[in-house]
């Protein structure tokens, strides 16, 4: 049978002339029209058999009647690549084509930095008001050294507080505080000084660590928690609870409610489906599942820089851990921007959207794949600061440089009691063991909680942290285990009462007359136009 096929394609081929014959043209119809079946359509010009091409009339014909040669028209085309490029081939090349990006010189950056600042001096409508700024502050984020442009102008300061203070339009105000923030503007703190709330990683542990936060607030009598604290700073699980309370600007009580419907949402999984997962990708939990949740609860379209719209909203600070550098290191993800020639010490940004901020700093190893954000891969914060106190504190340094600490808010998600004394004597242990404790050291909230608290004084740093009587894991979801951990941090609320309302009494102190006066004068040249980026 094959040696009759070869000797009527060799027929074929000899009765066709040369010149007609191209590798694109030896690709026979059939085996197209038997894969369209009865709905069979006109094949393509790179599709069309030799003789389709010497006689169009045959075409017709041709194109109707089944052919023994498919099984060589499919060999003659695998050895003959078309000219003409396939379908496949045109989407595999756009997938794959490079961006090419326009760089523009120094110059021209700070040409079009000065018209922008021009424009959004002119402009005078609501909308106008509106398009300039928003224009202003994605070119600032993209050029941030073109920030000193206009924080060196004065009219372009004082028109800017002037819109802030003088307008009624609250869509208005927004991107004019998102503009003031990008510059590197900051408002004075809401009391005696700068207040800080830090909230530690640890999973569906952070149910304990919302226990801690009910009680502060309940101690408050009255205002709200976040409206309390200067900056938020939070990793991990903690950072979910800060954008909860800082950005999406719910209740405690509402976040209870969505911890523990995301935990049985997402940690609800069979076995074999986590351990393919973690065989495969390295995710024991579907990390697509994780980012559908988190956009559906966070918002898919709001920025970290969307966050300090409102009047009063805090200094919002999301730490993840580069794992693609050299060496490890923090990453913050910002709803501000330090002021320009006042840097931090860490990376970060303001550019990404909240839900990606969340999902970058929970991305536990080995129960979430790592998240790319450009060119930086995150993993979960809480790797190399799951205590991010001391972050919290050289962030708030950045901000504030020449106002004091007036309190340290430190929230843990539990922790055991430590036992100094061993139980036995052993010459070695097992590589297990030797894991677990490497993982335990670099997950350590203790250690930082020592150094803050001999450095800060006793009446300004509070270190809030739940005992466990039950080694929690990151992903708990026995309802008796949760339950379980709400009554161990109500037990450890009920032992330090003390510490608690001690805390609340120094977020409501106020600032002093003299301190009042001070700001207020400050705030009138800085309307004048007489701005300095310090405090």
């Amino acid at each position: 049978m094959l040696a009759r096929v070869t000797r009527l394609a060799v027929l074929r081929f000899w009765k066709t002339p040369i010149s007609d014959v191209t590798p694109s043209a030896v690709v026979l119809s059939e085996s197209t029209d038997r894969r369209a079946g009865s709905n069979a359509e006109e094949p393509s010009p790179s599709s069309k058999s030799v003789e389709q091409i010497a006689s169009p009339s045959d075409a017709k014909s041709e194109a109707t009647t089944p052919s023994y040669l498919g099984y060589l028209s499919g060999v003659v085309t695998s050895l003959w690549k078309s000219e003409q490029p396939t379908e496949d081939e045109e989407v595999q090349k756009k997938r794959v084509s490079r961006v090419v990006m326009k760089h523009f010189s120094r110059s021209e950056v700070t040409n079009r930095a000065q018209s922008l600042v021009n424009k959004l001096i002119m402009a005078q409508s609501s909308d106008s008001i509106r398009l300039r700024a928003q224009e202003l502050c994605k070119h600032f984020v993209e050029y941030p050294a073109t920030r000193v442009i206009a924080v060196q102008n004065k009219r372009f300061m004082k028109t800017l507080l002037s819109f802030l203070h003088n307008t009624s339009d609250e869509e208005v105000k927004g991107d004019i505080r998102q503009c003031l923030s990008v510059m590197g503007y900051v408002d004075f703190p809401k009391g005696a000084g700068v207040r800080i709330l830090s909230i530690d990683g640890g999973g569906t542990r952070g149910m304990m660590g919302l226990e801690i936060l009910q009680a502060l607030e309940d101690a408050l009598h009255g205002p709200k928690l976040a409206e309390m604290f200067d900056h938020i700073v939070g990793v991990s699980t903690g950072a979910i609870i800060a954008v909860l309370l800082g950005a999406k600007e719910l209740s405690i009580e509402r976040c209870k409610e969505i911890y523990v419907e995301i935990s049985r949402e997402l940690f609800n999984q069979g076995r074999i489906s986590g351990v393919s997962g973690l065989l495969l990708s390295h995710s024991y939990y579907n990390t697509k599942k994780w980012r559908k949740i988190l956009k559906k609860r966070i918002g898919e379209e709001e920025t970290m820089l969307d966050s300090c719209r409102r009047k009063g909203a805090p200094k919002l600070s999301v730490v993840s851990c580069i794992v693609n550098a050299p060496m490890l290191q923090p990453y913050i993800f910002r709803n501000y921007v330090h002021p320009p020639g006042r840097e931090s010490h860490f990376k970060g940004g303001c550019e990404h959207m909240l839900w990606q901020a969340l999902q970058a700093s929970a991305a536990a190893p080995g129960y979430f794949e790592e998240v790319a954000l450009g060119s930086i891969l995150h993993q979960d914060g809480g790797v190399l600061a799951n205590n991010p106190t001391a972050l919290a504190l050289h962030e708030a340094r950045m901000l504030w440089p020449n106002e004091r600490i007036q309190c340290v808010v430190s929230v843990g998600n539990g922790h055991h009691v430590n036992e100094l004394e061993t139980t036995n004597v052993k010459l070695s242990t097992r590589i297990q063991e030797k894991i677990t404790r490497i993982v335990d050291s670099a997950t350590d909230t203790e250690l930082v909680h020592l150094c803050m608290h001999d450095l800060l004084p006793a009446n300004t740093y509070f270190r809030l942290n739940p005992y466990m009587s039950f080694p929690y894991t990151l992903d708990e979801i026995d309802p008796k285990k949760l339950a379980q951990m709400e009554n161990d941090a109500r037990l450890y609320v009920r032992r330090n009462r003390a510490k608690i309302e001690a805390a609340a009494e120094a977020l409501l102190l106020q600032p002093s007359i003299t301190q009042t006066i001070s700001r207020r004068l400050r705030e009138l040249a800085q309307r004048s136009g007489l701005y300095v980026p310090s405090f």
